[in-house]
């Protein structure tokens, strides 16, 4: 058996972890990576608020989040290694700028990964990013910000503004009636979201469906108390209005993995199938707001739509 901290062990360990980085800086490769991992592998993400657990959940981890970003650099140094028998711990700096959906970022921190030994072979079976700093800019080839159409139909023009904007805000209530306003991707985004226009034509011109974190605080706030609003707007065009009503916590899996988008596992590790992935869903009552020159109010009854 190699003795700790030996040459041998090092350059096993380090081959390791170079062949996992080179692969996810290709962004190709995920195919021949098994063979590093242990059965058993553990990714804690997010603050360590979830975990991938298993080999193959770990690697479809990697390659989802990997082949959604092009790597300009990483690059590695202060290499640190220590062995305790048939367990390793190798941790290093790094050094990385990488673009993803025309936002470049550069991120510095240390990678921490664990090691355990088989039948003479190093297995990777825990790692965790240490961030220390990182900086985001919209890269110079990025898509111009979204515009859109006001209308001389204000119901139109909230649809136009709708499909327009890249996000928007949700506010909750909790126990003592204070409100939580939280920024959300807006899926209705045409531009962001191309594949679910077809899929919100199905549900209904101003039904509203939203993902985030299924074990956040939001979401006990919503099992509490489901009334919601959210609101879109355009402080150039003068142009806002909130969506109000009762929001509801979608499970029907159908609707889940329709929304499922590639790249997600960057923020749902273990897939539309994952513990950690929430959907909602906010029908509204009332859609309200400012256009322009003056306020003007939609409401929704089971007969249809009145305007105020």
């Amino acid at each position: 058996m190699n003795q700790p901290n030996s040459p041998d062990v090092k350059t096993q360990l380090l081959g390791i972890v170079r062949a996992v980085n080179e692969t996810c800086v290709r962004g190709t490769g995920f195919a021949e990576l098994p063979a590093f991992f242990h059965p058993s592998a553990v990714i804690p993400t997010r603050g360590f608020a979830t975990h991938v657990r298993g080999r193959d959940t770990c690697l479809r981890y990697y390659e989802d989040a990997c082949s959604q970003m092009t790597f300009r650099k990483f690059d590695m140094s202060d290499e640190q290694i220590d062995v305790f028998g048939p367990t390793a711990v190798l941790s290093y700096k790094y050094d990385s700028t990488w673009e993803r959906e025309g936002k470049k970022h550069e991120v510095e921190g240390r990678e921490v990964l664990v090691f355990v030994q088989e039948g003479g072979n190093w297995k990777l079976a825990w790692r965790t990013l240490i961030p220390e700093s990182r900086q985001t800019e919209v890269s110079p080839t990025a898509a111009p910000p979204a515009s859109f159409q006001v209308s001389g139909d204000v119901r139109q023009t909230c649809l136009n503004l709708m499909a327009a904007m890249p996000v928007c805000y949700l506010t909750t209530l909790d126990a003592d009636g204070f409100p939580h306003t939280t920024g959300m991707n807006n899926l209705r985004s045409v531009t962001e979201y191309p594949s679910l226009v077809d899929f919100h034509a199905e549900h209904g011109d101003f039904t509203l469906f939203l993902t985030t974190g299924a074990q956040s605080d939001k979401i006990a706030r919503i099992r509490a108390q489901p009334r919601a609003s959210v609101y879109f707007c355009d402080p150039n065009q003068i142009v806002g209005f909130m969506l109000g009503g009762e929001i509801e916590i979608v499970d029907d899996r159908r609707i889940k993995n329709r929304i499922w988008q590639k790249g997600w596992t960057l923020y749902y590790p273990n897939g539309p199938e994952g513990p950690e992935y929430g959907i909602l869903k906010l029908v509204p009552q009332i859609v309200k707001g400012w256009c322009q020159t003056g306020s003007f109010e939609l409401t929704f009854t089971q007969k249809g739509e009145n305007h105020v």
